[in-house]
């Protein structure tokens, strides 16, 4: 069965061991399962068999914003979809969105915890609407962090209201629609055309509520994600291949939903 990783994350071979540790100092509880190289996401791929893989950068500041948006011109390959970024105090979004339009990189990933914005925010409505008339996929961190903040800026009622407000923005919300707040995913996030992705929930989630929200929100909204280096894409796939679900929601969840999300050829 073909694989597509919707949600990993790399950084250049020159920052990715200061970016690593970094990272797992303000989370003691993260492993890292790759050096954070391409090169070593690459090398994962090949043991557990995925076929493709997402990889979903992150402006932490206003100034990174150029330069990730560039860098993916160099990380995209047969093998790797690289997305933009876009920081919530980016001054030229509309050249950066444009940038991104013009060279076919097809979405952007908001971590509203690391760049400190409420996902419902009306000053962020003007982007969200450049965003859904360019077209451009938008991944939402959702959910708590286990980082040092609030981890209330991207809460599942909120990610509601932007689609609410925005419905044809093409939307992602990863960790399953908001990491440790599946009760409220089930609440508010269930039913809307909003895609959800698996990443970072196997160790968290119990299989009778991943079913219920699988079966509630339905298996073609779903994608699959591991959120390498943090968790090992092998074993977020027998995690999932474990569970009773028929072959043809795994091939959708697995691939098909990625596949045609990304507009990838066969």
């Amino acid at each position: 069965m073909d694989i597509i990783d919707f949600h990993t994350h790399t950084f250049p071979d020159d920052l990715a061991e200061r970016a690593i540790a970094s990272l797992m100092a303000n989370s003691p509880e993260a492993v890292n399962h790759t050096d954070g190289t391409l090169s070593g996401l690459l090398e994962s791929m090949e043991k557990s068999g995925i076929k493709h893989s997402v990889v979903l950068p992150v402006a932490t500041k206003p100034s990174q914003v150029p330069v990730i948006n560039q860098n993916c011109l160099r990380l995209r390959s047969k093998r790797i979809t690289a997305f933009g970024a876009l920081h919530p105090q980016t001054p030229n979004v509309e050249q950066e969105i444009a940038f991104l339009k013009e060279n076919n990189i097809p979405g952007i990933k908001f971590h509203p915890e690391y760049q400190n914005f409420y996902v419902d925010d009306r000053a962020l409505f003007p982007v969200y609407e450049q965003l859904s008339a360019a077209g451009l996929i938008v991944v939402f961190h959702a959910g708590k962090d286990p980082g040092p903040f609030t981890c209330d800026h991207a809460l599942p009622h909120s990610l509601k209201t932007v689609h609410r407000n925005f419905p044809s923005l093409r939307m992602v919300a990863a960790h399953l629609g908001g990491w440790k707040l599946w009760d409220e995913v089930e609440q508010h996030i269930c039913g809307l055309p909003v895609f959800l992705d698996t990443s970072a929930v196997s160790d968290y989630i119990s299989e009778e509520q991943f079913k219920r929200i699988l079966n509630k929100h339905g298996a073609e909204n779903i994608l699959f994600g591991t959120d390498s280096p943090w968790f090992d894409q092998y074993k977020m796939i027998k995690w999932l291949d474990s569970m009773d679900l028929s072959n043809s929601i795994k091939s959708r969840i697995f691939f098909e939903n990625g596949r045609k999300l990304l507009t990838l050829a066969d």
